[in-house]
């Protein structure tokens, strides 16, 4: 009988598992970075949308402001010795559509003296539209005296020599009230009911106030520290909706890394394979998020509007992550980081000065967690290898 060849030998070959684990994890990471450049393409076209949708508002504030009265700049001559200015606004909210304005009724009484007049002179009062002008009226040493319209602006006649004249203005506005101070001593007071008051001028008052819902500021002027531009008060909407959705804009990118983080670390917690496109499907929830938030805050507010699509977007998030990774408490804990990153960038967004400093702490725990997960990444106390089989 013929002899049988001997069967052949099969040779193993040990290779490392933390080869193959550094080849997926460097191969996802590589791909994750990409996802991050080409997401912010969509980022880009939201806040240019966010840009497009403030330029409308914008307009129409203008709109309301022609149709209203503009911004008051209220200026006197001749020079006088001694001016006390005080102005009482009231403002209020006009809407057109989903649009608003700030615009105001004003209350201004002002007394000058005057000393060493010449003969014929007239006063004058310089505002940048009579038409807002619902009334003003003129004292003269204490007797009334007719106000006249030359050139849009106001006059009456002054006596020769000293004279105390008492100037009573209403008229409405929009955005803010100023002053030029024109005299050798000037008081200036402006209060009113608003909650965001802004403060301009050359220079800012001596006094200020800002309560819940209103507000004043006094500014004292003598010949050591005469003004020579206007002063006064601008009014705004507090951190209006578009303001606060551009500086949402601010942290977008920071917030994705944070969000493809909390994947990675979910698929290394869990050692469920979680494929790159699932990485994609998911990431396009956080992207979501910036045009849910403008569309509601125009609506409801940005503050509503901003709890409203984080909630709709941790939910979505929540469930997608238990379909693919099939474990209800990774999910969970996943969205409860998700939706606490949401919850910090609230914060930094109230926190304005302390936003830099608060956002670099919290990158550096990021960063911190992410050394601590993958510093042992190519170590292993017992090396396990797969076995591939060669004849």
């Amino acid at each position: 009988m013929p002899e049988e060849s001997p069967a052949p030998q099969t040779q193993t070959y040990e290779l490392p598992e933390t080869e193959f684990s550094v080849k997926k994890w460097t191969v996802k990471i590589i791909a994750v970075v990409a996802a991050l450049v080409i997401f912010q393409v969509p980022l880009y076209m939201v806040s240019k949308l966010a840009g497009k949708r403030k330029e409308q508002a914008q307009i129409v504030q203008n709109e309301i402001a022609k149709n209203w009265g503009g911004k008051q700049y209220i200026e006197l001559t001749p020079a006088a010795a001694v001016e006390n200015i005080a102005a009482q606004i009231t403002p209020e909210i006009r809407y057109r559509g989903i649009y608003q304005a700030v615009v105001f009724s004003s209350d201004v009484k002002i007394t000058r003296e005057y000393k060493n007049l010449a003969q014929n002179t007239v006063g004058t009062i310089k505002l940048p539209e009579l038409k807002s002008v619902a009334k003003a009226s003129v004292l003269v040493n204490g007797k009334a005296v007719q106000v006249s319209e030359n050139n849009s602006v106001l006059t009456f006649p002054l006596p020769a020599g000293d004279a105390k004249t008492e100037i009573n203005i209403s008229a409405r506005g929009s955005d803010g009230i100023h002053f030029t101070p024109n005299a050798s001593q000037s008081h200036i007071s402006v209060s009113g009911k608003w909650d965001s008051p802004s403060f301009a001028g050359e220079v800012l008052p001596a006094k200020r106030s800002i309560e819940k819902d209103s507000f004043s500021g006094e500014w004292h002027f003598d010949r050591f520290n005469a003004a020579t531009k206007s002063v006064g008060v601008n009014l705004t909407i507090s951190a209006g909706t578009y303001q606060q959705v551009e500086r949402c804009f601010t942290y977008a990118t920071f917030f994705l890394i944070v969000f493809f983080f909390t994947l990675l670390t979910a698929e290394m917690i869990t050692k469920v394979n979680v494929y790159i496109l699932q990485y994609l499907v998911a990431a396009g929830a956080p992207v979501l998020f910036y045009l849910m938030a403008l569309a509601f805050s125009e609506k409801i507010g940005f503050t509503a509007g901003y709890i409203t699509s984080a909630a709709v977007i941790v939910v979505m998030v929540t469930m997608y992550a238990k379909m693919f990774l099939g474990k209800l408490v990774p999910a969970l804990i996943m969205g409860t980081v998700f939706a606490a990153s949401y919850l910090l960038n609230f914060i930094l967004l109230r926190l304005e000065d302390f936003a830099l400093l608060a956002g670099t702490i919290v990158l550096a725990v990021i960063l911190g967690v992410l050394m601590f997960l993958t510093g042992k990444i190519n170590r292993s106390e017992k090396p396990e290898g797969r076995q591939i089989h060669s004849c």
